[in-house]
Parts: C-alpha cells; structure tokens; sequence
C-alpha cells in the first residue's frame, strides 16, 4: 500500500501520525491518574444523587416520587441527567457503580473535543484545533472532575452537550435546529449554567439572521427556563443577596478570576488580569469578523463566558478567593478556542503547522506545570476519600477519621447500612488479596507502624515503610501477616506521609504511607506476625515488624504493639 503513496502523501501521513502522538500525550497521562486514583466509593454528593435515588426506587418509588427526586432542585441546579444515569445504572444493573459512571462522565469530556475536531473543515485545522484542545482540556487543573464522579459527570457533560446544540446550529438546517434544542433543553436540566446555551444560540442565530429558527429557538428557550425556574429556591447558605455596588464588583472580580484561573493554576489573585486578557482578545477577534469565520470557536466561547458569569453570581459571595477545579473546564475551553482563532489567523497553506509548532513548549509548559502543581491535590483528595472509606469498615460508622464520607453525621451510615441490607451498594474491598513468590527479605527496610487495631468487624493495619535511595510511589506497600500456618499478603491505600519525608530528608519518601483495612471475616482465627513488602513491578521486597496480631480462638482478639 505504502508504494503506491507518493513521497508528499507519506510526509504528510507521517506529520499528521507525529501530532496526533504529541496530542495522546496528555491524554494518556490523564488516563493514568484516573486509572490509579479510581475507587468505586461513594462520596458526598454522591450519597444524595445516587444512593438515595436508587434505595427509593428499590423500596417502590412510584412514578411521580422518581420524576420528583429526578427534576429536585440542588443547590440551584436540577441535574436531572445525571440522576437518570444512576436511576439506567440501578434498572440494568441492581446497583451503581461509580468507577463507571466516573468513566462515563470523563467520555463527555472526550466527546467535547471530538465534537469540536469534526466540526472544523480540514486536516491541518483539526490538527491545530486538537493539540490545542488536548493540552489545555487534559491536565490536572480539572482533577476534581476526573477522578470524581459526582463532578465529572455533571461539569463535563454540561459543556458537550453546549457545545454539540452550538455545532448542531451552526449547521444552519432545520434539523440541526431541533437536535441544539434537545441538546440545550438537557444541559439545562444538567447544571444551572448550562441554561446559558440558549441565549447564546440565540446572538448565533441572529447574527447569521436566520430570524424565522431564531423565533423557534426563543420559544423553546423560554419554555425550557419556565420549566427550570418552576417552584425555585435560592439556597439560603449560598448567601446570594441584593444586587448592590458591592455584591456586584464582587461577581465581576470573581467572574474575571473564574476567565483567568487556567493560566494562574488556580491563583485567585492575578487570576482577574489574564481573564481581562480573554475579555479583550477576544473581542478583538470579533470586530475582526471572527464571528462569521469561525462561529463555533467564538460562541462555544462565549457559552463559556455567560457560563462562568452564572458560576460567578452564584459562588461569589461564598467562595471568596477559591476558585474549584470542578469550574474550570469552562475557563480552559475558552482559552483552546480563542488559542485556535489566533493558530487560523497565523497559518498558512504552505506552513499550517509552523504557528502550532511556535506554541507547542508553552502548551507543554502549562500542562507539565499544571500537572506538577496539582498532583498534591489529587493526592489528597483520593487520601481523603479512601480514610473515610478504610475508617468506615473500620467501625461501621463515619466520622471516626478526620475525613469523611459524608458532611452530615450519621447520613452515611443509614444510607449505606440500608444499601447493604437490599444488596444495592457496599464500599469496595480496599486491601485485597495478593500473592507473592518467596518475596526477599529486605533488612535495610525501614518502618514504623503506628495504627493497629483490632474490633470484631476488622483490623486495621497503618504506618510507613521505604526502601533507602528508593522512591515511594503510590501502591508498592503491601501489608504481610505470617503465622505458623499462613503466609498473607494485601494491598494497601496510599497516604502521603510529608512528616516522615521531612524528618528522614527524603522528599522522595512522601507517599511511604499505607493503611489497610480488613474485615474479621477475610481472616483465619490465627496470631500474626506484622510486616510489610514493597513491590515496585520488578522486585518484592519484605521486612517484619515487632507487632502481631492475635487472633487465635481462646482469648479475646487483640493487637499487640511493640517499639
């Protein structure tokens, strides 16, 4: 096949193969971190949208309560698209699962870019449009969002489906018009802020002076608001107040800090200055006919604007100088399409990559920092997660960590002791078996356990363990119990241990941390030995400790700790 391609035919093939490798790059680091951080654990919100949702259908919710709890208000929102995801998940399955429904909301994100790349005319421009989109929309300024179903599910499927009713539109067919409708009418039932895509379908409309499809689309959105806004709250605790001066310069700040947070990493502080930048080039580009250039660009931009702007009248007066990463999936897609226009404007056909390749090291840059500054976040977020998790199966209740499944005491605990009685949900085994062929012992080991603790639902097991002139990455510590019949091993979760790295002067050494937790009933009535492996993918390596479990029937079950 090759030798019927001419030499031109094969440079390009090879040009276009080398960018869509630089574009996985991101991505692949992405799917990684999502892969590792991923726990089928439910986790705040999640109690509320999903759990709860799924034991009232089981208990015979008739139609009226589920369209009820589908279309309740949440904090302003009515995420009526992401309950029926859950509700699919519980009438396919019996139950839900939030490691898929976490796949399914970072597809969305996948999806938006697709749709943007397909939309674009052309090889080179879905080359510089892709790169761009990958580098920006795939990095760790949106951890929130994936590696958190109850994030991701809602903050990215709200931009695909604006951004499909803006491609959808801008097809300029009758059939498009009805598609953006569904699509809008749904990202309205998504997020509050996704209701946004109406007025902007409308400027779309009337700037392209379709003006029987524009009087169609203000129908629809009008209908679609009065249908959002029907029996609606303000919540009480979001403090959102009479417009004054204040209040209102107070919005705007946020507003800008919300457009600029992408390229300050989430400073809110100089975040404000980047986000005028925004604001003027992109106005520039409109006066310079951007509009009826590259009109999904520029109104997938603007969507993204009016969005933020909602955000910012709603979180202003009760985020103060944070900025959640969970928002700036929005901030990021508008700088990706406004960095596009700017690639169109600079390209040539002689040179359609010479622009890009100009950008590429700052793209790098922006993504390798982001990555680097957000990873410690990403990091505690999925400890925080898996304590409350290991400290439930602990004690059977929330609470006993400083982290928590829930904000409300006691709601974890009825919601999950009532999934469990009806077989609907249970949290994962977290510390599972493995095995391991005469690992080798490894005196030079150094550890410490420092939480033992025996009940009659588990035992706990926590402390930290690294190898000299080794560093510590997240799952290489298995915990080892050995007694005169037995020989287990189980895998642990992963605690960031900074006080153990700054008192050993070893930065490398601050995920030595481990728990694990398993239940009385994984274990044979045996007394154990403690110890611990290190397994980095090519050697396994063991150390005991001082500490043993005593488990024998005869006495109470208890852990002995030594120094």
């Amino acid at each position: 096949m090759f030798a019927l391609l001419s030499l031109p035919d094969l440079r390009r093939r090879a040009v276009l193969l080398g960018w869509m490798c630089v574009a996985a790059l991101p991505i692949a680091y992405i799917a990684m971190v999502v892969l590792e951080g991923g726990r089928n654990i439910v986790f705040w919100d999640e109690f509320d949208t999903a759990l709860d949702l799924i034991i009232r259908m089981h208990a015979g919710a008739d139609t009226g309560e589920v369209l009820h709890r589908l279309v309740a208000l949440n904090n302003e929102h009515r995420m009526v698209t992401s309950r029926l995801l859950f509700a699919a998940s519980y009438w396919l399955t019996g139950t839900v699962n939030f490691n898929f429904v976490g796949l399914v909301g970072n597809s969305f994100m996948v999806a938006t870019c697709v749709i943007l790349v397909l939309a674009v005319r052309g090889t080179e421009r879905r080359v510089r449009l892709g790169v761009v989109l990958a580098f920006l929309m795939f990095q760790l300024e949106h951890f929130e969002n994936f590696i958190w179903s109850g994030a991701s599910i809602d903050h990215f499927q709200v931009v695909t489906l604006a951004v499909g009713a803006i491609v959808a539109l801008a097809r300029g067919s009758a059939g498009g018009v009805a598609v953006a409708g569904v699509l809008a009418l749904t990202a309205t039932f998504t997020l509050a802020h996704g209701s946004v895509v109406w007025p902007v379908g409308a400027a779309l409309l009337a700037h392209q002076r379709r003006w029987r499809q524009l009087g169609a689309w203000i129908g629809a959105g009008a209908g679609a608001l009065l249908l959002f806004l029907w029996g609606f709250k303000f919540n009480p605790g979001h403090n959102i107040s009479v417009m004054t001066w204040e209040s209102v310069s107070a919005m705007v700040r946020y507003w800008l800090a919300l457009l600029g947070a992408p390229l300050t990493f989430g400073h809110a502080g100089f975040a404000p200055l980047p986000g005028l930048l925004l604001l003027a080039a992109l106005g520039v580009l409109a006066a310079r006919g951007a509009l009826a250039r590259e009109p999904i660009a520029m109104f997938g931009a603007l969507f993204a604007l009016g969005a933020l702007a909602l955000v910012a009248f709603g979180r202003a007066e009760i985020a103060g100088a944070e900025i959640n990463s969970r928002y700036m999936v929005l901030g990021a897609l508008a700088w990706a399409l406004l960095l596009f226009m700017l690639l169109e404007l600079l390209a040539s056909p002689e040179r359609p990559y010479r622009a890009l390749v100009g950008v590429l090291p700052a793209l790098a840059a922006l993504t390798l920092t982001a990555n680097v500054k957000f990873t410690p976040q990403v990091e505690g977020f999925v400890e925080v997660r898996d304590r409350a998790a290991t400290r439930f199966m602990q004690y059977g209740e929330d609470g006993r960590d400083l982290a928590r499944l829930h904000p409300r005491p006691g709601h974890a605990d009825a919601l999950l002791r009532i999934a469990a009685e009806r077989r609907l949900y249970t949290l994962p085994v977290l510390s599972r078996r493995a095995e391991f062929i005469e690992p080798t012992p490894n005196p030079a080991i150094q550890h410490y356990i420092d939480d033992l603790i025996v009940n009659d639902r588990a035992i706990t097991v926590g402390g930290w363990a690294m190898r000299p002139g080794k560093v510590s990455r997240r799952g290489q510590v298995y915990l080892v119990l050995r007694s005169p019949q037995s020989t287990l091993f189980f895998s642990t979760v992963t605690l960031q241990r900074p006080d153990v790295a700054a008192a050993h002067r070893q930065p490398d050494w601050r995920l030595a941390g481990f728990r694990a937790a398993i239940t009385r009933d994984r274990l044979p009535a045996e007394d154990f030995e403690v110890g611990v492996l290190i397994h980095d993918g090519e050697t396994a390596e063991l150390a005991f400790t001082p500490n043993r479990l005593l488990l024998a029937p005869g006495r109470e079950a208890t852990a002995v700790r030594n120094p």
